[in-house]
């Protein structure tokens, strides 16, 4: 049997919130191009890319929804939302406790709006919740309870609900279930778990945007033009009269290249972690090295 909570109300939230999101993004876009380069335009950048990614967050958690269902059969309970898949066998199911005879509400650790509630919650009586539900009111809850975790779920028909889960426990399965999670895709990357390489990813990304604080202080002060000495002294064997604007190669060039550190470092992760953490190593070291070579430059 095959149910899909209703999601109408959760759609068009997250929809309005994710068009939001990447309207914001192209205001903060277009602010950046017509201001003058300073902090201001980098925080206008920052906030752009900031809101992009909320607006992907949203696209990805309205497929998600999208995709809510709950599929029971003889063997198990299956919630699949998006690409994770939370299997339950049939035969674990010890209690089915309806959200209205409980005092309070459980209290959300995920994404929670109108109409989409996927996380972890809280509740006095049961402890921790896995939740995949898309309720307006504690009384449209269904909490699935198991001897190893408990699940919130959203049925219209409680009873019903109920009695389909008792008359399979009866028949009894017809093959062998555990309890599991199954995730493909984007889900199932191990580089969600892997701390030391998101630390390398936050340390490259400091970098960068370090680097390009230094332009945003810096630039404005400069004159309209500069003479660029290698090596940077006095007796300098090459040197050269350029406008100021080109100095922003320097960072715009370490920009690109983060980012094709890091794609390929996402890309070489899913294989071999050490190549992921090599390249991940390579990006932050790029960057620092931008970063010199901008001080040094203006020095």
């Amino acid at each position: 049997m095959h149910y899909q909570p209703r999601r109408t109300l959760g759609l068009l939230v997250g929809a309005v919130l994710g068009l939001w999101s990447a309207a914001v993004a192209v205001l903060l876009v277009n602010a950046g191009i017509t201001g003058e380069i300073g902090l201001l335009q980098l925080g206008t950048y920052v906030g752009a890319i900031a809101a992009a990614a909320l607006a992907a967050l949203f696209g990805y958690w309205c497929y998600g929804l999208a995709t809510l269902s709950y599929q029971l059969d003889r063997n198990g309970l299956v919630i699949q939302w998006g690409t994770t898949r939370q299997v339950i066998p049939l035969e674990a199911i010890e209690r089915l406790v309806p959200g209205r005879s409980l005092d309070a509400s459980p209290r959300m650790r995920g994404v929670s709006w109108p109409g989409c509630h996927v996380g972890r919650a809280d509740l006095d009586r049961i402890g921790e919740v896995l939740v995949y539900s898309t309720h307006q009111s504690q009384e449209q809850v269904l909490y699935v309870m198991t001897g190893q975790r408990t699940y919130a779920i959203s049925v219209e028909n409680h009873a019903r609900f109920a009695e389909e889960v008792q008359r399979r426990q009866e028949l009894g399965p017809t093959a062998e279930v555990t309890h599991h999670v199954e995730r493909w895709g984007v889900a199932a990357q191990a580089l969600w778990s892997d701390r030391p390489a998101q630390a390398l990813i936050g340390v490259a990304i400091a970098a960068a945007v370090a680097m390009w604080v230094q332009v945003a202080i810096r630039y404005p002060d400069l004159p309209a033009t500069l003479e660029l000495a290698f090596p940077p002294s006095t007796g300098a064997a090459f040197a050269s009269v350029v406008a100021r604007d080109a100095i922003l190669e320097l960072p715009r060039a370490a920009t690109a290249l983060l980012t094709a550190n890091l794609a390929l470092g996402v890309l070489a992760h899913a294989w071999s972690r050490a190549a992921g953490y090599v390249l991940f190593l390579a990006a932050a070291g790029v960057q620092f090295a931008f970063f010199a070579a901008f001080a040094i430059a203006l020095s």
